[in-house]
């Protein structure tokens, strides 16, 4: 398996018996801290995989962009209820964005995010975008259950 540190535009990654092409990666800067978030495409299906931040994180986060939670921003700010599961913030704030690759849709600058938590490592991403409200959806997963294959 190849490293999960630091997923760029071109690496393979294989997840659930699909191999997907990491096209580009968003980062989000706030709070001191950056968030990158690499979007990987296989045809029609987008993922957004946070990869792993340091040597001993064990987890890698695995988005999807999801439309069928109403909410605008800025979202309440003490819980959201969605697919039988009670999110509480997690972080939020102003984010300087930067993107490395193609990411249709978006561009870098700044913008409102928002990431919640629920129980059973489940997570929720709701940004405020120029276009509108996006919100990703998805799971924390081992990084054995990922296969990174590095790019040309």
């Amino acid at each position: 398996m190849g490293s999960t540190h630091l997923l760029k535009p071109r690496d393979v990654l294989g997840y659930l018996g699909r191999d997907y092409i990491i096209e580009g990666v968003v980062t989000y800067k706030l709070n001191g801290k950056a968030y990158p978030l690499a979007r990987a495409v296989d045809g029609e299906v987008v993922l957004w995989v946070e990869p792993l931040m340091d040597d001993l994180d064990d987890r890698m986060l695995v988005l999807t962009e999801v439309h069928d939670l109403d909410i605008g921003t800025p979202p309440p700010q003490q819980s959201i209820s969605y697919r039988q599961s009670v999110f509480v913030p997690r972080w939020s704030g102003p984010a300087a964005v930067e993107i490395v690759g193609q990411v249709p849709g978006q561009t870098p600058g700044s913008r409102e995010v928002w990431r919640y938590r629920a129980a059973g490592d489940v997570f929720l991403q709701i940004e405020g975008r120029p276009t509108g409200t996006v919100v990703l959806h998805g799971e924390s997963v081992h990084k054995g259950m990922i296969d990174v294959l590095p790019g040309t």
